[in-house]
């Protein structure tokens, strides 16, 4: 069994956080994710809060690159937020928060939450990437390390089935 096929039948899953100050730069991320040919399916970004009745220029710009984008709003409990996307399809059943990151509630340490917080309180994005294999790890990070001017996160959570 080779690295690759471990990772995948693996009781963990692997993230690549990308934290963005400027919509440009996860523009460009994106781009350069579709051009590796990473499967967007993997790919979310979260985008920063907005006032009530107004559009997220993140959304608007983001979501037609086909990446699954949601806007956060004020929340209470260990998530300090409450995701909602961006264009829902009427198609797939409701979404929630944690189907940005399966098990986020769970494996979100606190430091790590409110560093998260307060960036996308500030005003900046977040790429997510869910990698499986050793390769998409390679391409993921370094695209995020190129691109995400505020830093880069990994994170290793382990997989529930049923994480809703």
């Amino acid at each position: 069994m080779n690295d690759n096929q471990k990772n995948q039948d693996s009781e963990k899953i692997r993230y690549a956080l990308g934290l963005f100050a400027r919509i440009d730069d996860l523009e460009k991320a994106i781009l350069a994710i579709k051009a590796a040919e990473l499967p967007l399916i993997q790919v979310k970004v979260i985008a920063p809060p907005v006032p009530p009745g107004t559009v997220s220029e993140w959304g608007q710009r983001i979501a037609p690159l086909g990446v699954e984008t949601w806007i956060v709003s004020e929340a209470s409990g260990p998530c300090p937020w409450d995701m909602a996307p961006v264009s829902p399809k009427p198609t797939h059943p409701p979404r929630t928060k944690r189907d940005v990151m399966p098990n986020f509630h769970i494996w979100a340490l606190e430091r790590h939450a409110q560093q998260l917080d307060r960036h996308l309180r500030a005003g900046g994005g977040i790429a997510v990437v869910q990698v499986k294999t050793d390769a998409e790890e390679r391409v993921a990070y370094a695209i995020l390390l190129r691109h995400a001017t505020a830093g880069v996160q990994t994170h290793e959570v382990r997989n529930i089935q049923d994480s809703r």
